[in-house]
Order: structure tokens, then sequence, then C-alpha cells
């Protein structure tokens, strides 16, 4: 008796809203939906491997790609699952369908084949396996296509049903006749994330084909839990990724920031931050509208978020207004400074639901907004917030920083690192140093007392290398230079000490404990820089074009000399920042739109 013909049927797209382009996102030398391809290739139940993708243009590349490989595309519905898997289905015969999430590259052959004989021996409609046992298979159900049939004559507008079509089996169990497996013991593993929803479940992937040593498409899951049982701390690569439920309604950010070399990248590295947050720990799509800005474009690129470049012959407000309008997300984060009328925020804001963020704004307009998120700045304790329609909370609680800098705090405060004989001077003067202050300090060093490392970090928009490196000509001191540090909270982590341009890296620097002495680009930064100085957690020198060469000296060697003084820095700056305001801040925009909820089932 011939074997029902099966169908592994593979749903992706290109317009994920958490990360767009994800199944054509490298792993391992290869793209995520080669190797589900391929893994499916190798089940010896599967008839042949389909994708089913949308009409839309923006799944061309998707649709072309796997043609490539010489592999059937079906396009449909983008927005009705169930129709597209059902024009699938119908197109390539199937009498069995293996629905195939397209965010799940390590699907698992074996398991597969598994729930196919399942359906046939058991004279099943739906096959999964038993709910309850820890599985670190995710992404793939089989059924009949009797029980697909069924779902479209009796179900076909319930919307869980459209969008997540195994879910519905599942809340409805009597719905098809269901048999359940039992999870293979060399399979059982709980807390471990194998699909493919952000950058840093990508990173995990790539870790593990690392660690396993293992070619593209050669993992085998069960490798896998016994690389996960020896080096569990392998988890935290992705452990923050939470998944909404599959009856949540997706969400959208929209984040308003400029960076480039004239203004700096502090703004835009802070609202990276938030979007990470926003989309890792609560599910939304995030898109960045900066002004033409290379390396705006190639930063929000390389984070996996959307972008949008204003143009620069038209009003950016104007812009700004219209892509609201049109796209209708559900927050706006602002973090620019336009001196943007208070009338016309609020205008906005009655003719839309739109919730508006504002984040380290002292202008005006802050006070249209629902939520203000402030570091601990003296500013704004003279601010007057009378008449705000919103919220505004102010602290170090607050202070938008990336995660690396709180996985760095963690193993700061459980281990201090001891005073060396040469201590280490790192010198950091942001993204693109507009005013040339690595400059200057490279100078400054040179009368430093007694024997130091210095270690400067040159940022991606820095443009003074010619005048750099003739000052660094037959410098007295060792050094070493780093440019575009990619985890710049380990390389805090391991110096004694820093001298940098007060601005966001200030707060980098407090989180992981570092002695600093601050540079100030401004009198507002200057202003700000006090909040350090009366916390015992920095020294501020003044603005930077009025403090001399030999100050910025003396106050280095004092505080390279004084080991117990570092030490009490350090202790206080641990005391207050712990790196978790992007978290704080994105747990609040969730819970103000709505309650928050998790979720256990995606749509792809």
């Amino acid at each position: 008796m011939s074997h029902p013909r099966t169908v592994a049927i593979i749903q992706a797209r290109m317009g994920s809203s958490r990360f767009p382009r994800k199944v054509l996102a490298d792993l391992a030398g290869r793209p995520v939906i080669w190797h589900l391809i391929t893994r499916l290739k190798r089940c010896k139940r599967v008839h042949e491997v389909v994708v089913a993708t949308s009409h839309e243009p923006e799944d061309d590349d998707l649709a072309r790609y796997v043609n490539g490989l010489g592999s059937r595309v079906v396009r449909g519905s983008e927005s009705n699952v169930l129709q597209r898997l059902l024009k699938a289905a119908r197109e390539t015969a199937a009498q069995i369908i293996v629905r195939v999430t397209g965010d799940a590259p390590l699907v698992d052959p074996d398991s597969v084949d598994a729930e196919v004989e399942g359906i046939v021996n058991h004279v099943a409609d739906f096959c999964i396996y038993e709910q309850g046992v820890p599985d670190i298979n995710e992404g793939f159900e089989a059924f009949t296509m009797a029980a697909l049939l069924k779902l479209e004559s009796e179900a076909a507008n319930d919307a869980v049903a459209q969008e997540h079509t195994c879910t519905y089996f599942k809340q409805h169990p009597d719905f098809v006749k269901t048999v359940h497996l039992p999870v293979r013991e060399e399979l059982r593993y709980k807390g471990a994330r194998l699909s493919v929803d952000t950058p840093s479940d990508l990173r995990f992937l790539s870790t593990l084909h690392e660690r396993l040593s293992a070619e593209a498409g050669m993992i085998e899951v069960r490798q896998v839990v016994q690389l996960l049982n020896r080096e569990p701390e392998l988890t935290a690569i992705n452990v923050s990724v939470v998944q909404k439920a599959a009856h949540a309604k997706s969400r959208t950010a929209f984040i308003r920031c400029d960076a480039s070399k004239e203004i700096g990248l502090g703004h835009l590295v802070r609202c990276l931050a938030l979007a990470d947050a926003l989309r890792d720990e609560q599910g939304f799509g995030v898109t960045f509208v900066t002004r033409c800005s290379e390396i705006a474009a190639k930063m929000v690129a390389e984070n996996g978020h959307r972008h949008i470049e204003l143009k620069q012959s038209s009003d950016s407000w104007e812009q700004l207004e219209a892509l609201l309008l049109s796209r209708k997300p559900d927050v706006l984060v602002l973090d620019v400074r336009e001196d943007l009328p208070r009338t016309r925020l609020e205008s906005l804001r009655d003719s839309t639901s739109l919730l508006v963020v504002d984040i380290d704004d002292v202008e005006e307009k802050r006070l249209a907004c629902d939520l203000s998120f402030n570091p601990p700045a003296p500013q704004y304790a003279h601010l007057d917030w009378t008449g705000m329609r919103g919220r505004y909370f102010t602290g170090w609680e607050w202070v938008l920083l990336r995660r690396q800098f709180h996985v760095a705090h963690l193993q700061k405060t459980t281990a201090l690192k001891a005073p060396t004989a040469q201590p280490r001077l790192l010198v950091t003067m942001g993204g693109s140093d507009p005013a040339g202050m690595t400059l200057k300090a490279a100078r400054a060093l040179r009368e430093v007392r007694g024997d130091f490392h210095a270690i400067f970090v040159l940022g991606a928009a820095f443009h003074h290398e010619a005048a750099f490196a003739a000052t660094m000509e037959e410098a007295p001191f060792s050094f070493e230079v780093r440019r575009s540090v990619a985890d710049m909270a380990s390389l805090m982590a391991s110096v004694d000490a820093a001298l940098a341009c007060f601005s966001v890296t200030a707060y980098e620097l407090a989180a992981i404990g570092v002695p600093a002495i601050f540079l100030s680009l401004s009198a507002d930064h200057l202003e700000s820089s006090n909040t350090f100085v009366g916390a015992g957690i920095g020294v501020s020198l003044g603005l930077h074009n009025e403090v001399e060469e030999s100050h910025i000296a003396s106050a280095v060697t004092e505080i390279l000399v004084d080991n117990s003084r570092r030490l009490r820095m350090t202790q206080n700056a641990l005391s207050l920042a712990d790196g978790l305001g992007g978290t704080r801040i994105a747990e609040q925009i969730a819970q103000t739109l709505e309650p928050r909820t998790y979720l256990t089932i995606r749509k792809t």
C-alpha cells in the first residue's frame, strides 16, 4: 500500500515586522530558508517541499531564491495564512501536510517523519508531541488535507484559524482526531529557542553551529540538547526574546532620531537599545525614521530594524506626519531636538490613537507626550511640567543602555576587578567626536606620570584619522587603538578608568562601575555631568575647549594612582545604574497600550 502523498509546506515571508527579511538572513553561510528546505528534503516520509509566501512585491526575492534551488513556490494571501496554506496544499495534491514555519531552521527530519507516521498508524487527522513535556523541537505540525478542508468549511472566519492553523486544532481538541506522540528522551530540553524572530535568535543559532563545528544544514538536534546540557549559559544569548500570544495584536513603533558625524551617534545608540527591547521583549515591529545618513542606515540595518530616510528638501515634521497617518503605528518615540511646537504634536495626538513617547527632552513638546523618560540630570528638576497630558519619569532606572551593559553590570557586581600594576585607561569620545577631543586627550596623556596603558576607541563616524595618527607618533606610553567596537561593555569592564566625552557613554561607564573623567561638548552636558560628580562616580573637567591639557593630565594621574578612590567610585556607580532602562521603558510603553501578553505561537 502506497504511503499518502505528504507535502512539507514552509510558510515564509520577507515582511516580518520584528526582523525584516529574516528568512534570507545568513546562518552558517546559508540563508535560513535554505536550512529549512535542505533539512526537510532529508525526511523519508515527505514527497515534496514547497514554500508558501505572499503575492507582495517584497517577497519576490524570496520566491526567486527558492526557485533557484529547484523548489516550488506557491504565492497567496499575506494576511490569511489559512488560504495560503490551502492553495499550496491543493496545487501539490497533498494528502498529508507538514506545516513548517519559515523561522525554524533546525527542524528535525526524524521528528517530522514520526508525526507523519503517527497520522497514518493511528488513522488520525492531526499529530503533535505530548504537551507539558520539555521538547526542544519548534515550528512544525502534521495534519491531513481532510482536517484542513474541515477548517475551511467550519472555521474560515475565525482569526486564530486564519493566522495560526494548528493553534485552532489545539484549542479545539475535539475538532479533529488528534494523536499525541511521546517526546524522545534525547530531545527533552526546556529553555532554548530554536526559531528566528530576532537577530539575537540568529546569533544563538550561529553560536550552536560554531560550538558544534557543524556545517550548514548538518546539525543534529540531539547534539544541540547535549551541548546545552553541558553549556546551559549559551541560552543567555536570546533568553530575553519573548513571543506574543496567538490572540495578541501585533504592535508597531516608529522611532524618530538622528545620527551623523556632526551631531554624533548617542541618540541613535540609545534608541537602538529601546528598539531592541521593544522587539525582543515586547514583540513590537520597529521602524526608524531619520534624516539622510549613511551611518544611521548602516547601524539600523545591522540591528535588524526597518529604516525610512526623510527627504532633505522637505519639512521633516510634515514628512513624519504623513508617514504616521499612512502607516498608522501604535507608538511614536521622539528623541530629536527640532523645537517642534507643542500644539502641532497635540493636534496629531488628538486626531489619532498614537501613543507618543519622549526621550531626554527639555523642549516644550514634551508636555504633549503620553510618556516622557529622562536621565537623572539636574536640568529636569528645574523644568515646569504643569499641563503635561501624560506621565514623566526621571532617574537612573530610566537610562537607556544596550543589554550588553546589564550583562556586564551583573558580572562586575559579582567580581570586582583587582588593581593592576599597569592601569588600563579607556579613551572614548563618542561615535563621531566632532570636536576632535580624542586628539586633545592623546596630547594630554603625554604628561601623565607613571606607567599605564591607553586604549583609544575610535567610533564608526570618527573623521580625524590622519591627525590622530600624527599625534600618536612616538607616544611615550603604551597604547592600542580599537575601531567601531561591537561589545563595548566587555571592553569597558576590562579597564581601570576612563577619559570620556560626557554623553551616553557616561551612563554606560556607570553601569559597569568604571571611574571616569569627563570633558563636555556643551553647557547642557556639563550640567548633566554634575550628577556624576555629586554621586562620587566621576570627575568633570569642564567644557572641552576651556580645559588645559595639563589639567587633563593631572586628573588622569590622580585617578590612576589612587586604587582606593577608584574602588569607592566603582561601588557607588554600581549601586546606581543597572543597564535595564530599555526593559523598563519598553514595559511601560506596552502596559500603557494594553496589559502585556506573551506568545506561544507565531505567525510566519
